[in-house]
């Protein structure tokens, strides 16, 4: 059953990129005129909010794009002229070419402390008795951090790096003392603001979207910062039984090129996860992907018959061009290709309409198995979890034996599959939907997420959601 189409390919050719700056009138009425004529929620969110508000919308739009040049100020107003409309599943990627011109036109220079000495500081910490803030060496995805208390405030030190731009010596952030906020250094060492500074345990900091691991001083933390950062650094999903009660799954992402390790671990984990009452899946980060990466966990969820409402497709002359793509790709088979054909023909003839290509409005899921282990899942969400993650969610509400942990999701799911477009001038792609569930209006998620069973309040921090869970699933288990 085709769901969720395969992974797309951009539908214009990239063009020269001749200069950081950039045409934004221009940029702003391309993207206009392609989300009005293509995307499936368009016409629906227009109805909702009007044409008075969306024209005053554009008029304020144009007055602010009619004055920037710069590429980067450029998409940062196009993202606020999407969000009228919905605050995810569109996106806005920089080329390849834009971001050599950017790089090549750049004058930033790293901030260097050619004073530091590593070893000095290797001493200094060997020194310290007890650990009272944040000083040591870190490492984040490979590569290696001092933080140093210097006139009443940290500075992140870089040691080691992935990245060839960054040498040792090189100031890769700074934090205020009272550990609130600071400054980061990007990839180009332009600067950007830390909203916000969060230590977890002993050994885990996390600057915005950035999260380090303490290597020195060696501190023999909780369980719960080491899976959260974990959970943070993930590349692939991962699991283990993690007490005698419970066995614990991380997916990072339901991505179709995902799904082969996703079946794997839960293969491994089988008779492991048959013969535990809990089972905790931590969906943190998982934005998305593709339905047939969460088959395989489904069958330890059933309780009883599922119900997934489908979607339609919005036929346009642009949006058609991915379904003949699709029915020429190499890495499909015979029947996929056909399949994919008999859908282009069928949306040629429906220009303008929307199609569905499913054949049913309902897809219901019926097993013959109903596992006894586990008795209790809990599964944890927040609001970075998005579209396909959405529709998985709103599959296992369906078992009497799940509960929801967290915050609401992000709510991306009521328009979807997501196509791209580069803009004439070459310097970005535009992604936008093709797809509109017939859940709306009756029952939408865009916007409003989903809410858990369990609201986890900012009271409980986020390395010990994992701890909390398995608590209450315990509890679950005794009242029963």
């Amino acid at each position: 059953m085709l769901k969720k189409i395969l992974p797309l390919f951009p539908l214009f050719l990239i063009t020269n990129v001749q200069a950081q700056t950039c045409n934004c009138k221009e940029s702003y009425q391309w993207v206009k005129k392609t989300f009005e004529e293509n995307d499936a929620g368009y016409a629906y969110i227009l109805k909702t909010k009007g044409q008075q508000a969306y024209e005053l919308h554009n008029g304020l739009t144009l007055k602010k794009v009619e004055k920037i040049t710069q590429l980067d100020d450029c998409l940062e107003e196009l993202k606020n002229w999407v969000r009228f409309f919905r605050t995810d599943h569109f996106r806005f990627t920089k080329t390849k070419e834009a971001i050599s011109v950017q790089e090549a036109a750049g004058n930033s220079k790293p901030v260097r402390d050619s004073q530091f000495s590593p070893e000095e500081f290797k001493k200094y910490l060997s020194g310290k008795k007890t650990i009272e803030d944040i000083e040591g060496i870190w490492e984040t995805r490979g590569s290696t951090v001092a933080i140093k208390k210097h006139d009443g405030e940290y500075r992140g030190i870089t040691l080691s790096a992935v990245a060839p731009a960054w040498k040792a010596g090189d100031t890769k952030f700074v934090i205020k003392a009272d550990l609130k906020s600071g400054t980061r250094y990007l990839s180009n060492f332009q600067p950007k603001q830390v909203d916000k500074v969060r230590v977890l345990g002993k050994s885990v900091l996390q600057l915005d979207d950035l999260i380090l691991k303490r290597v020195l001083p060696g501190v023999a933390d909780d369980k719960g910062a080491e899976e959260y950062y974990l959970v943070k650094t993930a590349t692939s999903p991962f699991g283990y039984k993690r007490d005698s009660s419970t066995v614990y799954v991380h997916i990072n992402s339901f991505n179709y090129e995902n799904k082969k390790a996703i079946d794997s671990l839960l293969k491994a984990l089988h008779n492991t996860i048959v013969s535990t009452p809990n089972l905790i899946i931590d969906l943190r980060d998982c934005q998305g992907g593709s339905d047939v990466s969460m088959e395989k966990i489904i069958p330890y969820l059933y309780t009883n018959p599922m119900r997934s409402v489908m979607a339609e497709f919005y036929s346009t002359p642009l949006n058609n061009r991915i379904w003949e793509e699709l029915s020429k790709r190499a890495d499909a088979d015979k029947e996929e290709q056909e399949t994919y054909g008999k859908i282009a023909s069928l949306m040629k003839s429906k220009v303008g309409q929307f199609v569905n290509i499913f054949g049913k409005d309902v897809e219901e899921t019926n097993l013959d198995t109903i596992y006894e282990n586990p008795r209790s899942v809990g599964i944890i969400i927040h609001e970075n979890n998005f579209s396909t993650t959405e529709e998985f969610i709103l599959k296992a509400k369906q078992s009497k034996k799940v509960k929801f942990f967290g915050r609401k999701t992000g709510g991306a799911l009521d328009v979807s599959n997501m196509i791209e477009a580069v803009a004439p001038q070459g310097n970005f792609v535009f992604e936008y939907c093709i797809s509109r569930s017939l859940r709306i209006p009756e029952f939408p998620v865009d916007d409003m997420g989903i809410h858990p069973d369990f609201y986890l309040d900012k009271s409980i921090p986020e390395n010990e959601w994992v701890n909390y869970t398995s608590k209450i699933l315990n509890y679950s288990r005794r009242a029963h």
